[in-house]
């Protein structure tokens, strides 16, 4: 076999190897990040920080793309006051269980 046809069969065979190696990459991580069991994530904070809708809503997201049966579980640990509640809010909106601690 001359080096021209050595050269063809080694670029189809690798072209081959990396279309294997892409499949089995596809069937691994997809079937990783769309996990249909059960999760439960559990958050505690206050919910009275600003910074607390960020993370609902970062869960939220991971929920909605990756794991559609994550239950998001938001447990407070701040104290009763007046002030407006985000954690609360976004439960109210989103199916979020808002437990007060």
């Amino acid at each position: 076999m001359g080096f021209f046809w050595e050269c063809v069969v080694g670029t189809l065979a690798a072209v081959g190897l990396i279309c294997i190696l892409k499949s089995l990459y596809d069937i691994i991580v997809t079937d990783y990040m769309t996990a249909e069991t059960d999760a439960e994530l559990f958050l505690y904070g206050n919910g009275r920080d600003p910074r607390t809708r960020r993370l609902l809503r970062a869960a939220w997201q991971t929920r909605c793309h990756a794991m559609p049966t994550l239950e998001i579980i938001f447990i407070e640990t701040g104290e009763a006051d007046e002030r407006f509640n985000y954690a609360e809010a976004f439960a109210e909106a989103h199916p979020v269980t808002y437990i007060k601690y």
